[in-house]
This record gives C-alpha cells, structure tokens and sequence, in this order.
C-alpha cells in the first residue's frame, strides 16, 4: 500500500560554483547543498544540484541526495534523484528514490517526491512512498 509523507525543508547551507561558462549561453551552476527536514520526514539531507538559470523567470535543475531520516517511526538513509524546469511554460518536476537505496529501518524503501513551495513560498517536500 502507498503511503504518504508531508515534511517541510529548509536549507542550512548552499555553496554554488559555475562549473562551465561558454561563450554564448548562460552558466552551468553546481551547488553543494544541506537541507533540514521536518514532518512526516525528519532529518537532514545533502545534495548534489547541476543548474541553469538563463534568466529571472528561467531554470533548470538536477540532483542526487542522500537523506537521513526517520519515516513512518523507522530510521535509516535513502538516496531520492530529483529536478524541475521552469519557465514560460508550466514547472515540469521528477523525483523518484533510487532502487535498493535505502538502508537500516528503511531499507527496501520505494516511491517517488516532489520538491516545491506552496503559493506563500513555504518549502515542501512529499514522499509517495512503500515500504516491505
């Protein structure tokens, strides 16, 4: 059976680098991010983002996190990939937790998130999620 977690996030760190700057077209960004999460997910994650950000209205995301948390009263570490596109168009998002990732109390964890900010710009993180 799916089950569902709600959590809110916050970074505690992000330290960004271009990591290519051609002539012609924006810069490719990486950041080395650490975020907190509370909810239905509590515990910390750290990250891995590869962006674009043309300009002020677009942008481009992916990223690999590994996560230590506790879910549905069990603890462990699992691995989500993630990303999002946004611009004229409406946001295209993916997230998915990487197949035999998990570890301890989550082992065996599958399921598919999504990173977001509702309409007053709070932070969310929602994990569809199955365990054995």
């Amino acid at each position: 059976m799916t089950e569902i977690a709600n959590s809110a996030w916050e970074t505690s760190s992000w330290e960004e680098s271009h990591y290519l700057e051609p002539v012609d077209g924006p810069p490719l960004i990486r950041a080395d991010v650490k975020r907190v999460f509370h909810g239905d997910v509590e515990g910390t994650g750290e990250a891995v983002l590869l962006c674009c950000r043309p300009d002020e209205k677009s942008a481009g995301y992916v990223s690999t996190e590994h996560i230590v948390a506790t879910l549905a009263g069990r603890s462990g570490t699992f691995v989500v990939q993630h990303g999002a596109s946004m611009g004229d168009d409406r946001p295209q998002t993916l997230g998915f937790v990487v197949p035999n990732s998990g570890t301890g109390g989550l082992t065996g964890l599958t399921g598919t998130c999504v990173f977001g900010h509702d309409e007053e710009g709070k932070a969310y993180f929602r994990l569809e999620y199955q365990l054995p």
